[in-house]
């Protein structure tokens, strides 16, 4: 087991063993993919609802474009509780107008309504810390 030492967010020393280390990524990218594919189970039920309202025959390549953004987010930048931000959304309605396809603001809303409910709840559950 070999050891790393460094800083953490409260100055404190930490010494990691690499191999808990790589378990630990490797639990985190597992747990975000999850995660991922529970938002899209979500987003293509919650936009089927409204399909003939808002969305048309585009729910699929509205769903594909709202879970790549979101996959990215929690990839490279979500770390936990208190970190989930407004632009990943914002990219998503961006997104979907920008390919001309019909109820951005809509199924912006409807991911960050799920995202607030589940993300951090979820990521507690994982690390158990409630």
């Amino acid at each position: 087991c070999v050891f790393f030492s460094g800083r953490s967010f409260r100055s404190r020393f930490v010494l990691l063993c690499v191999t808990d280390f790589v378990r630990l990524v490797a639990g985190v990218f597992s747990v975000l993919s999850q995660e991922t594919s529970k938002f899209r189970e979500h987003m293509t039920w919650r936009l089927e609802q409204k399909k003939e309202q808002y969305f048309g025959e585009h729910v699929e390549d509205i769903v594909d474009v709202c879970t790549e953004v979101l996959g990215t987010f929690l990839q490279h930048e979500y770390c936990g509780p208190g970190t989930l931000l407004v632009h990943p959304f914002l990219d998503m309605k961006g997104e979907i107008k920008e390919r001309g396809l019909p109820g951005a603001p809509q199924a912006a809303r409807a991911a960050i309504a799920w995202a607030e409910k589940n993300i951090d709840k979820d990521w507690k559950e994982w690390t158990g810390d409630y």
